[in-house]
């Protein structure tokens, strides 16, 4: 019988403290939205701080990568143009060698000049256009090769502020 008393009593102990399973699930589903609430919350701050670091850092070094692309942009330029020149300056180390000789002055000469040999003729035909101008040669610059730009680079440049 001691045993069926101490088992009522506790279970009467349960009820006056409100330990009893009714009580515990009241108190448990009173915490969970608290504890969801806080939990969201979390959710929340960790992406935001992540975006957050992410344009900080974007900010911060957007400068030194323009700089950076705008000088390797240059570089490229100029390799490009220096190229060009080079393939020129050797397009005129090539005539000059010809001019050296008698048959290149005597062509620059008649060509040009409008040079004859003695006993040789020269005739000029002109049109009824009295207004005809000898062509104004402009600078040569077909030995400049065009920059050919990719997608990437186009992208970049926009990105970047570039013409």
């Amino acid at each position: 019988m001691a045993s069926k008393s101490t088992q009522h009593g506790a279970k009467a102990k349960q009820r006056r403290t409100g330990n009893g399973s009714r009580a515990s699930s009241r108190a448990s589903s009173k915490s969970r939205p608290t504890a969801s609430r806080s939990g969201s919350h979390r959710a929340y701050v960790i992406p935001l701080s992540i975006v957050a670091l992410l344009v900080l850092s974007a900010w911060a070094f957007y400068p030194v990568a323009r700089l950076q692309y705008v000088e390797e942009r240059q570089v490229s330029r100029l390799e490009t143009e220096l190229k060009g020149l080079q393939d020129r300056n050797t397009e005129l180390r090539s005539q000059v060698d010809r001019l050296k000789t008698p048959e290149g002055v005597e062509e620059v000469a008649r060509e040009n000049l409008g040079m004859v040999k003695e006993g040789e003729n020269l005739v000029v035909v002109l049109d009824g256009d009295e207004s005809i101008r000898p062509p104004v040669t402009e600078p040569d610059t077909a030995h400049i090769p065009a920059e050919e730009s990719s997608m990437w680079q186009r992208a970049l440049d926009a990105v970047f502020g570039l013409d």
